[in-house]
């Protein structure tokens, strides 16, 4: 083996798991590539190429700690900041994510909803192309994203309830063939932290808690709601301190966890302990994660220079969660700076060219039916007799 394919197969020695450099750098491609892709996508919302646009930028490597916990057999319920997560599970991938932002209606190019939803929402099929139910147990699920904040928590409790009730149930045991296996299935949700302030949220927290059912909750917590800082609108300005009173004390009740947004480790190794837990011992938790980014600000629709103070727009470069994985891959020796960089130019022009090709399939049976609309005026036109007017004679594009 080469001296590359050694650090390459190396297992890092920091870490609670086996986990290899070469399963760190291919966790960092995807998270660069993430990256790129919301940024192009912010660009094509802008030109006109897309109506609207909100993406999972400053997420990313929390996303990536999260797929590493998911199994298959689980479940998702959450919102537009998790395509990362999505990409990693192979749930979606970026050809549909662009898909979805143009909103292609093919169901072969966005297989999600058909191009009719806002961008970023996220779902896969539970049907087979005879309509007879897919083997969740063998899949990565996800139900379908809502718009409306908090919308999804309901049914995150609903998944987690459905794994309770095939352990505990035994009228479910001859059942469980291809919906569960023993209910070892964990329901997975994510939430920003502003939208911890909705009732549907409380409502769920608190009847998972008294249900004692397998749900992890992850909270992205970049201190922002839109333009509202935390402290205007959390108890306490945490949401993991506001909901201290669940956490088990010998009895019922949650596991609370806080880590960093930026600590690919960390990060990893918290998902890894805590979704082990609730697999085993259906006891619910929450993860508080912190001290994330929104480089972009909250969608297309704003500017956060507009409302962040300067030590803010500081803190979200110097906090970027994709650049302190790159100084601490080139720290502990996983890649140097000139490998990284090789990574990122490749992975930039392979995202461009997905997205390229996204757009002219996305627009091909548009020109196609432009096209025969042009041709059948011509042609009545032709037969009528009657001259098209001249592209001189008027405004706009000549037929």
């Amino acid at each position: 083996m080469t001296a590359e394919g050694d650090r390459l197969a190396k297992t890092l020695p920091h870490s609670k798991l086996p986990l290899s450099t070469q399963a760190v750098l291919a966790d960092y491609r995807l998270a660069y590539s993430s990256r790129r892709a919301s940024v192009i996508g912010r660009a094509e919302v802008l030109r006109g190429n897309a109506t609207f646009g909100i993406f999972g930028d400053g997420k990313e490597v929390a996303n990536l700690a999260m797929a590493r916990a998911f199994k298959p057999g689980d479940w998702r319920a959450g919102y537009y900041r998790d395509q990362t997560f999505m990409w990693a599970t192979g749930m979606s991938n970026v050809r549909e994510f662009f898909a979805q932002l143009y909103g292609d209606t093919n169901l072969e190019h966005e297989p999600a909803h058909g191009g009719r939803h806002m961008g970023n929402h996220f779902a896969t099929r539970f049907l087979d192309e005879s309509g007879e139910f897919r083997r969740s147990v063998d899949m990565a699920n996800s139900s379908s994203d809502v718009s409306n904040v908090a919308g999804w928590m309901p049914r995150l409790l609903g998944l987690a309830y459905a794994s309770k009730l095939y352990r505990d149930n035994p009228q479910l045991k001859s059942a469980q063939d291809g919906f569960s296996r023993d209910g070892n299935e964990v329901a997975f949700g994510t939430i920003g932290d502003a939208s911890t302030s909705e009732g549907l949220f409380w409502e769920a927290v608190n009847a998972a808690g008294v249900l004692q059912v397998p749900l992890l909750i992850s909270v992205w917590d970049d201190g922002y709601g839109i333009s509202v800082p935390n402290e205007l609108q959390t108890t306490k300005s945490s949401i993991s301190a506001a909901l201290a009173g669940l956490r088990r004390d010998g009895g019922p009740g949650y596991e609370i966890r806080v880590v960093k947004g930026w600590d690919y480790l960390g990060l990893v190794d918290a998902y890894a302990t805590i979704s082990d837990r609730v697999r085993r011992e259906h006891v619910p938790a929450l993860l508080h994660v912190v001290e994330m980014t929104q480089p972009q600000g909250h969608s297309t629709s704003g500017s956060h220079e507009r409302y962040k103070t300067k030590e803010r727009l500081a803190f979200e470069i110097e906090a970027d969660p994709i650049r302190r994985m790159r100084e601490w891959m080139i720290r502990e020796d996983i890649a140097d700076a000139a490998t990284l960089d090789e990574y990122e130019r490749s992975d930039r022009s392979e995202i461009e060219r997905i997205r390229e090709r996204a757009w002219e399939i996305f627009q091909d049976p548009i020109r196609r039916e432009r096209d025969e609309v042009v041709a059948l005026v011509v042609a009545a036109a032709s037969e009528a007799k009657v001259p098209l007017v001249s592209s001189h004679d008027r405004d706009g594009p000549p037929l």
